[in-house]
C-alpha cells in the first residue's frame, strides 16, 4: 500500500498536480491507520510531499505523529526540526532539540550525528546545549572520515564551531568544504553564509559581505522556488539555507 500511494503521490508531482495528492492521503490515512505503527510511512510519504509544497505546519504535524508512532525514528526528528523553523514555532523548535538529544546523543553513526546536530543549529539559541551538539558533529568528521558524506560532516562541525563562538575554527571549516562542494548548490550557500558570518565576527566586514553575496546567489539563481509547488527532495536544506541567509542578512548589515 505505500510504495504505491507513493509512487503515484511522485508521478501526480511531476505532473504539478499537486490538488489530487491531498485527498490520495484522506483515503488511506483514516484515523485508525494513523493511530498503529504501520501508519508511520504513508505519514511520512505525506509530510515529504507536504513539505515540497510549502505546508510546512501540516507536515510538521504528519511528522510529530511518525514520532510518535516510531520514537527512535531519526529522520522523522531530521525533517521536524526544520519544520518547526520555517513555521515560526521556536519554541516547539527547543523542545524538539532538547528531546533529539536526548534521544540519539550517545550516537555513534556519523550520519545520525551530523543530521542531530545541523538541526538543532539552524536558529541561534542560548539555551541550546551546544556542548552536547558540538560532541555530536564531532563524533560526524571522526567517525566518517572517508564517508559519502564528509563535506556535510564537515559542513555541521564549522557550524558548531560558529554557533560556540570559535569564528576562526568556522572560517576553516568552511573553507574545506568550499574547497570541494562545487556543483551542490545547497552546500555552497551554506558554507558560504556560515563563512560569511564567521568572517563578519572576525572584523572582516568586506570579506563577509562577498561570502554573504555568494550565498544569496546561490539561493535566488540555484534553488527552486516555493512558487513552483514543488522545492523538491532536498526541502530540508532549502530551509535551512533560507534561514541561514535571513540571520546573516541581519548580521551583516550594509554599509
Amino acid at each position: 500500500m505505500e510504495s504505491s500511494i507513493e509512487g503515484l503521490a511522485n508521478v501526480l508531482m511531476r505532473q504539478s498536480k499537486y490538488a489530487e495528492i491531498e485527498p490520495l492521503f484522506s483515503d488511506v490515512l483514516t484515523p485508525a491507520v494513523m493511530s498503529q505503527p504501520q501508519g508511520a510511512g504513508l505519514l511520512r510519504t505525506r509530510g515529504d510531499v507536504r513539505a515540497r509544497n510549502g505546508q510546512w505546519k501540516e507536515a510538521a504535524t504528519d511528522f510529530s505523529r511518525v514520532i510518535e508512532l516510531q520514537p527512535t525514528n531519526h529522520l522523522a526528528y531530521h525533517a521536524l526540526a526544520p519544520l518547526l523553523v520555517q513555521s515560526g514555532d521556536l519554541e516547539g523548535y527547543r523542545q524538539h532539540c532538547t528531546r533529539a538529544l536526548a534521544q540519539f546523543g550517545g550516537t555513534g553513526d556519523p550520519v545520525i550525528a551530523e543530521r542531530m546536530a545541523k538541526d538543532c543549529l539552524i536558529l541561534p539559541s542560548p539555551k541550546a546545549d551546544l556542548k552536547a551538539i558540538g560532541e555530536l558533529a564531532e563524533t560526524a568528521v571522526t567517525a566518517g572520515k572517508g564517508h559519502s558524506s564528509l563535506l556535510d560532516f564537515q559542513f555541521a562541525k564549522g557550524l558548531a564551531e560558529y554557533r560556540q563562538g570559535h569564528f576562526g575554527e568556522a572560517v576553516d571549516w568552511m573553507g574545506k568544504v568550499l574547497g570541494s562542494s562545487a556543483g551542490d548548490p545547497f552546500l555552497e550557500a551554506e558554507a558560504n553564509v556560515v563563512l560569511g558570518m564567521a568572517q563578519y565576527q572576525r572584523q572582516q566586514p568586506d570579506q563577509a559581505r562577498a561570502s554573504l553575496a555568494k550565498a544569496v546567489e546561490f539561493q535566488e539563481k540555484k534553488l527552486p522556488k516555493l512558487a513552483s509547488g514543488d522545492i523538491g527532495a532536498d526541502w530540508i536544506d532549502w530551509i535551512v539555507v533560507h534561514a541561514l541567509v535571513k540571520e546573516a542578512s541581519e548580521l551583516i548589515k550594509k554599509p
